[in-house]
């Protein structure tokens, strides 16, 4: 009885195991992937391989295991993209390439300085009085 009971109970473990191997086969047949971006992908996986300490500062954990989050790959993407835009080789990215650079991929330095910027002229223009935009506009 023991045995047909642990028979059973594999046979439901394997159903439900298939059951979500066709539920990741279905949602796999998304876009294909370009060169360029399969390459940035592969090198963006190898740059979190090759500093531990950052896939265990974004870690994240499923069940009893213990993965990278998906966080550090696009850091490292992103940090990769910037660089191949500017024409080096995935070799010489992968020796040049930093944890920091990695964390600080997220921000973008232009992009505050231009809202920076455009913020200073909206307070700029409330501070005016009427006459001296009146002024300013006509190139005196």
């Amino acid at each position: 009885m023991a045995k047909l009971e642990d028979r059973l109970a594999e046979l439901a473990k394997r159903r439900e195991e298939e059951q979500a191997d066709d539920a990741w086969e279905a949602t796999a047949g998304g876009e294909v992937l370009d060169s360029a971006t399969r390459e940035a992908l592969d090198l963006a996986h190898r740059a979190v391989k090759k500093f531990p300490e950052l896939a265990g500062k974004y870690k994240t954990y499923a069940g009893a295991a213990v993965v990278v989050s998906s966080v550090a790959t696009v850091l490292a993407g992103i940090a990769i993209a910037r660089r191949m835009r500017r024409g080096q080789s995935p070799e010489r990215i992968l020796e040049e390439l930093t944890p920091e650079e990695i964390e600080r991929a997220a921000t973008v330095p232009q992009r505050q300085q231009r809202w920076m910027r455009m913020l200073r002229r909206v307070a700029r223009r409330r501070t005016e009085t009427p006459s001296e935009g009146a002024s300013s506009g006509n190139g005196d």
